[in-house]
């Protein structure tokens, strides 16, 4: 029993692997294909302890398990759609992950409001931010735009600030 508790406390942590593996992975796609490749798979494996931990999370927030069922849902189309846009180097790939990306963040923020686990003016700028994601791959998806090089999309820099962020918060509570 203590075990699972100590993966609960520790997969946030998988955050801090995560954002550097995935930017270095976005940065490189399209001129390091292998390379890019091999780091994005480092980076799905730890998020997807990251998005483990914070499922646990919620659906104590919420038994009935809504914000943690999109959550989870959310979470697992990002990274195929990542996976995908990665490997096509297209913004009509990356900006459904955008969406996949807002709604991970706006459902764990509206999930912590609801059980009022944080502070409104935090989970208002959550809610926020996850709205910026999304137009953000609205704009990148319209206008052929990614943030560097090819396959590196401003919309993935804001959801790797969250992931820090969220990782950080859920460490410390």
């Amino acid at each position: 029993m203590q075990e699972r508790g100590l993966m609960r406390t520790y997969a946030p942590l998988c955050g801090y692997a995560y954002v550097p593996l995935g930017i270095l992975a976005l940065a490189l796609g399209g001129s390091h294909n292998q390379a890019a490749s091999a780091l994005f798979t480092g980076a799905a494996f730890a998020f997807l302890w990251v998005l483990g931990g914070l499922h646990a999370r919620i659906i104590r927030y919420d038994p009935a398990g809504f914000f943690a069922s999109i959550v989870v849902l959310g979470g697992a189309s990002l990274l195929a759609l990542q996976a995908a846009a990665l490997a096509s180097r297209s913004p009509e790939i990356a900006a459904p992950g955008a969406a996949c990306a807002a709604t991970v963040i706006i459902g764990s923020s509206l999930a912590a409001l609801n059980a009022r686990k944080v502070d409104k003016r935090f989970g208002q700028l959550g809610i926020a931010g996850g709205i910026a994601v999304l137009l953000l791959g609205i704009c990148e998806a319209a206008a052929d735009w990614t943030f560097v090089g090819s396959t590196f999309w401003a919309s993935s820099l804001g959801f790797m600030i969250w992931v820090l962020v969220t990782a950080t918060f859920l460490r410390r509570t």
